[in-house]
């Protein structure tokens, strides 16, 4: 009589059994793994975007109101300003724009809650509901007339005077300061990214072309910021204290050229979101930023609010 060796029936069913049993545990665990990988990964990319739009704005914001020693650059007027650059970013009646006009307000800092449309000028279709900041002011490192770059302006610095010039202006002299001039305005607004729409960090500057005239360039500084609002802390009575702080909506005209108060620090919230959705998470947070809020629409991307505070040293605006 022969023996056949093998497996029964139902030791095959039981071996079926425990590798389903197996294999279902492996792709719990596979699913567990890359939930958390994706939770981490969307986490730290949050971390690294508060660094550097911390770093970014602590770095743009620590020289407003500087003007290379001298309180006043509308005493840049005695000599001829540079052209206005064709679409320049200024908020009629309110402002002159890049450069100071006789008869104008030159107002260096300034922001404003986005609506539908074109923005201060230069923004076509920005995201609405949240807010602009435009900054003038010099960057704190002096320069040698022969070290001028062809694409920035600079103000030439005297204790008698000041103007506005350019590598190729004439009469640079060593013995004046020269300080690059900088106009900036920040906005956020909806790109196209990867084949994603996501919400972005811009930046429109003043730049000086080829041909040596003024031009607005447009950059996207980081992707994944959805709003942005400000805070300013005024000083009322002119003696270098903070008497109150104003939202931005809540700013009159008349602080903006600082002729009721003097602006003496701005309080920035900014939310940042993750470029890509989880699905496995759902976002219904409320995220407190001053005066305004945000609610998360109950969609799937996790979000990171950032806040701090500037306070200018160089506070004559």
């Amino acid at each position: 009589m022969k023996h056949h060796s093998g497996f029964t029936l139902t030791e095959l069913m039981i071996a079926m059994l425990l590798g389903l049993l197996l294999m279902s545990m492996a792709v719990t665990a596979f699913s567990v793994a890359s939930r958390s990988a994706r939770q981490a990964n969307q986490l730290a990319e949050l971390q690294q975007n508060a660094q550097l739009v911390m770093t970014l704005f602590q770095n743009e914001l620590a020289n407003v109101g500087f003007w290379g020693g001298r309180s006043d650059p509308l005493a840049a007027l005695a000599f001829p300003v540079p052209a206005a650059p064709a679409g320049d970013c200024v908020e009629q009646l309110l402002d002159s724009g890049s450069f100071p006009q006789p008869a104008q307000d030159f107002v260096t800092l300034y922001a404003q809650t986005t609506g539908a449309g074109r923005q201060l000028n230069c923004i076509s279709n920005p995201l609405p509901q949240t807010e602009l900041l435009q900054l003038k002011r010099l960057v704190g490192a002096k320069t040698e007339p022969g070290e001028m770059r062809q694409n920035r302006f600079y103000l030439e610095t005297d204790w008698q005077h000041s103007r506005f010039v350019d590598g190729g202006s004439p009469m640079l002299n060593e013995r004046y300061g020269y300080f690059p001039y900088q106009h900036l305005v920040f906005y956020l607004q909806q790109q196209r990214v990867d084949g994603a729409t996501i919400p972005v960090l811009m930046r429109k500057r003043l730049t000086r072309n080829q041909a040596g005239n003024a031009v607005i360039s447009t950059d996207s500084v980081l992707d994944g910021v959805e709003r942005m609002h400000f805070e300013f802390g005024i000083d009322s009575d002119f003696d270098g204290k903070l008497n109150f702080n104003l939202a931005t909506r809540q700013m009159p005209a008349e602080l903006w050229s600082q002729r009721s108060g003097r602006i003496v620090s701005l309080k920035y919230h900014i939310l940042l979101r993750a470029r890509d959705p989880d699905q496995h998470y759902v976002n219904q947070q409320r995220y407190d930023m001053g005066i305004e809020q945000f609610v998360a629409p109950g969609d799937h991307y996790r979000r990171l609010l950032i806040s701090s505070s500037v306070y200018f040293n160089n506070a004559a605006l």
